[in-house]
Parts: structure tokens; sequence; C-alpha cells
């Protein structure tokens, strides 16, 4: 849903531009609109969570937002921006929730060797999303974009259905005190064989002793202020204080790179420096959504690699050399469209899309899977979450104006972001993969650092305390009580206090 909506106002955004008479700062209103519900969600969808279990809350907030959002969105298309913006509002509150959900889920149901890659495909859903989107606003857009702004409607509908599918989270579900639910969780996630009893055992000591009676049994209005006040508590002087505020300053490197609005804007940057004096062909076909679509390609090839060395690779060295290389990227679509040289844009924009893919897009969310604690996670996971797409709402609706009065200085600006998210990599950032949640929270709450937590590339599979690691996944998967999968889940089990 997310990924649908983000390319589908890119690719027809000089449609709309044009029956609404949108500025600048029109356009960025309208575009950013969808993130603006995005930062409400985000709490929204972590109080219902917290509440009502992952599957539920993911399916009822999906009917609540994405049909009512869209159906606003495409009977305003031709009467109101305002209309228009608030439609795409109440998409957002529906994405922003998905946004916290999601991940959430994924990092809880996923063991400690794959959990970076099924967190991943958290991203790659949102890039199958957009090329959807995009290959629907190439047949004249300027006749079906109300069609097509209706279209979430659809998407809703299947989200829906595709929740009610999933198996709970059997963390939540013990936490909520229903342990039958979660060994029938554990029997669709496990593979045959598994000891499902000792798995619940394990979950339910560790949840024992990381959550409190009261925590346990809220109203969602009393969830929805714990969320709201607790991601800035543990911000300010929280126990894993450093964990947020890691993930916050990643939040906004994420989005102030201009990530999103290069697809959202990428219609018009093209369609602005076309040598052609018309994007559309005699068959009706928008060539600037086309080449938009092979940037959305590219983003799409990207999160495919990123998924496949987020768990060989490592977090740290894909945020380092992703960051690096999307600032080149930047660099060289700034100095295309300096020029006016259409493939030389074109060339920057899927270089930067490309390596931010790579890294950024789809390590974040791993890292929020990982890096708070179940005590905190409802909250943190909140905050981090509307911190990225407030930074994304400041950038789309100030990427249009800025366009306009620095043309290619404003891909200069957010090179120096990318720079910047390079930079502070490198100092604060941990390796995190093949780690144990309560050995990642370790390092952040007491900042128990070592030269390991920080390898560039692969010393945290040859260094001794790589090694220990790997004795330990060896010992422990070999142990003739347990089959591999069922190993790799008390491990993941093993939170934190």
């Amino acid at each position: 849903a997310f990924g649908y909506d983000l390319a589908l106002v890119g690719g027809l955004l000089p449609t709309l531009a044009t029956t609404l008479a949108l500025d600048g700062v029109e356009k960025g209103f309208v575009v950013s609109a969808a993130k603006g519900g995005a930062v409400i969600g985000a709490f929204v969808g972590a109080a219902a969570m917290r509440c009502f279990g992952r599957v539920r809350s993911a399916a009822v907030l999906s009917a609540c937002t994405l049909p009512f959002g869209s159906l606003m969105c495409a009977l305003s298309a031709d009467a109101s921006q305002v209309g228009l913006a608030f439609g795409r509002a109440v998409v957002g509150v529906g994405v922003g929730a998905l946004a916290v959900i999601v991940p959430a889920y994924c990092g809880e149901i996923a063991d400690d060797l794959n959990r970076g890659r099924v967190v991943a495909c958290y991203e790659l859903s949102v890039c199958m999303g957009m090329i959807l989107a995009n290959v629907s606003t190439w047949f004249e857009p300027s006749e079906t974009y109300k069609l097509v702004l209706g279209s979430p409607l659809v998407i809703g509908f299947w989200c829906v259905v595709g929740f009610m599918t999933c198996p709970e989270s059997p963390r939540w579900c013990v936490r909520a005190g229903d342990s039958e639910r979660a060994k029938e969780s554990l029997r669709a996630l496990e593979e045959p064989g598994s000891n499902i009893e000792t798995l619940v055992s394990t979950i339910e000591n560790e949840e024992q002793r990381a959550t409190s009676s009261s925590e346990r049994n809220v109203s969602f209005w009393q969830a929805l202020v714990d969320t709201t006040h607790g991601g800035w508590r543990e911000a300010m002087n929280g126990e894993e204080r450093r964990a947020v505020n890691l993930i916050l300053c990643l939040a906004w490197f994420n989005q102030m790179s201009a990530s999103t609005s290069i697809i959202n804007y990428s219609s018009r940057i093209l369609n602005e420096i076309s040598t052609t004096t018309t994007t559309t062909t005699t068959s009706g076909i928008a060539m600037e959504n086309m080449y938009s679509g092979l940037i959305v390609a590219f983003k799409t090839l990207g999160v495919l690699i990123s998924i496949h060395l987020v768990d060989s690779f490592g977090r740290r060295p894909l945020l380092l050399y992703g960051n690096a290389f999307s600032a080149f990227g930047l660099s060289i679509a700034g100095l295309g469209f300096g020029m006016t040289s259409l493939p030389l844009t074109l060339v920057g924009l899927c270089t930067f899309i490309f390596a931010f893919s790579c890294s950024s897009a789809s390590v974040f969310w791993v890292l929020v899977s990982e890096f708070f604690s179940m005590r905190v996670k409802s909250a943190a996971a909140a905050l981090v979450t509307a911190t990225l797409f407030f930074a994304g709402f400041i950038s789309d609706l100030i990427f249009a104006p800025m366009l306009n009065a620095f043309h290619a200085g404003t891909f200069a600006f957010n090179a120096l972001w990318c720079v910047a998210a390079t930079i502070f990599v490198y100092f604060y950032i941990p390796e995190t993969r093949r780690k144990t949640f309560r050995d990642i929270q370790r390092v952040l709450r007491n900042g128990d650092v070592d030269d390991e937590d920080f390898a560039p590339v692969y010393q945290s599979v040859n260094g001794s305390r790589g090694i220990e690691f790997a004795n330990i996944r060896t010992h422990t998967i070999t142990d003739e009580d347990s089959t591999p999968a069922q190993s790799h889940r008390v491990q993941n089990a093993i939170i934190n206090e």
C-alpha cells in the first residue's frame, strides 16, 4: 500500500498540476499530505498492535483507511486540492500504521540467521506496489487519473485478505496471556517436529521478566497515550535512549536524502529537461512515467540485492557504501539536470535509487526491528517511524520549491545529507548481523562496544568474538533435542531482562 500510493501520485502529478492549477508549493502540499497522515498513523498502529495484536491491527487499519482515503482522492481530483490532500492524508494514516506493525511482526517471527532478509522483504513489498502503480500511470494519465486514484481501494481489500491469513506473533500471544494461540502460531511457523512446548515456555519466561502485568492489560486509549509519550521519555532519559536516538538520526538521514521525493517528482524532473516538445506518444503512453518506471526497477533490484547481502555482508557496510554511492548518484543527477541532459540525469537518478535501496531503504527497517526490547518496542518504533514520515513530509514539501529556486543545487543539498549519513554510520552504528536481540541491545544500552561491533566488512566472522557466536550456534543446532528451526527460535526469543 505504501509503495503503491508513493508511485501513484508521482506518475499523476503533471496531470493533477494542470487540472488543479498547482504551483510548486501546492504540489508539495499534495504530495507530502500522505507523509503527514503517516505521522499520526505510526502512533495509532503502535498502540493498536500492543492491544489487539499485529495481524488484526494491520487488517482493521487497512480496511478503515485505504478505501476511504482513495475514494476521497478520486472524487476530489478535479475539484479541490484540499480534498485531494485530505484523502491522501487518510491513506497515509494506514500507511504509517502498517510501517510500524509489519516490520515488528516480521522481526518477531524470524530466526536470528534470517531476520534481516525477512524484515527487508517489507521494503521489497513497497517496490512491488511502486511497480504496479507506475504501470497504471503509463497509459493516458490525463484521461484515467480518477480511476487510478481510486485504485488503492482494491489494494486495501487484498491487504486485509492477506493479513487475515497470517498467524499472529507468538510473542504477542504470550504477552496477551493466550498460550494456546501462541502454540498454534508456532506450529504454523516452525518446521514439523519442533518442540512447541519448549518454545512457548522460553517466550513466557522472557516475557515475565520483560513486562509487568500492568503493562500487559491496557486499553487502546491508554496504549495510545503511553505510545505517544513513551518514545520521547525513552529518547530523553530511558535505558534505551541511545538506541532510540541513533534510529531517530538514521530516520532523518533516510528521508532528507530525497529518497522518496525522487520517486514522487521523477516524472516532473524528467519532463522538465526533456528535449522533445511532448512527453506523450501518439499511442497515449506517458514517456516520463515509463522513464520513472526504470527508476523504480532499479529500486527493486537494489532491494533484492540488499535482501541477499544483509545477513551475510552485514548491516553496517551496506549503510556505509550505500550512502556514499547515493551521494555520487545525486551528484551525477544534479550535473545532468544542470546540463539539461535527460540520459545523464536518468543515469544519476537510477544510480542514487539503486545505491539507496541496497542500503538504507531496507536496513533501516531491519535495525528498527532489532534495536529495541519488547519493553519499549511499541513506543520507540512509533516515534522513529513517525519521525521518518515527518522528515519525508518536510522533504516532499520543500523539494518542488527548491527545484524551482535552486535548480541543480537541490541535488547537491540532498547529496550532502548522504555524505553526513556515511560519516554518522561510520562512527556510531554497530554491526548487528547474526547476533541475538539481547546482545544487540546490551551493546546499545551499556555502550559496551568493541572493535568487532564496528567491523566494516567480515571481521565479525573472522574475529575471536565472531567465532564465539558461530560456535554457540553450531553447538545449539546440533543439539540432539532440537531441530535447527527450534534452536534459532529459542535464541531469537532471548530478548532482554
